[in-house]
């Protein structure tokens, strides 16, 4: 008789391990789905920042062009920077197809 009770004991601790290991189961998977939906969220978060630094970036240079700042002789200085870049990659090229 009391080995019947001890294993009958056995049983319903078995399945009551069973059934908090399905609970975290299915709480992981949970956690997982989340976890998934907030580095999508971040990574659209981070695009979102970049693209607004790029218009900032943007609205900068179009304001120091209008002559509406005193950055107008940096924003000049940076073009003709640009513009010297530009002639460098040009004659690399140039050279590269001659050669």
């Amino acid at each position: 008789m009391a080995c019947k009770s001890i294993i009958t004991h056995i049983e319903a601790q078995a399945a009551r391990i069973i059934g908090q290991y399905e609970k975290l189961e299915a709480e992981y998977a949970q956690l997982l789905q989340q976890r998934d939906a907030l580095r999508a969220e971040a990574r659209q978060r981070e695009e979102l920042v970049r693209d607004l630094k790029a218009e900032v970036e943007r609205l900068r240079l179009a304001e120091s062009l209008s002559g509406n700042t005193s950055d107008r002789t940096k924003s000049r200085a940076r073009i003709n920077r640009l513009l010297r870049e530009v002639d460098k990659c040009i004659a690399l090229l140039t050279k590269v197809q001659q050669g």
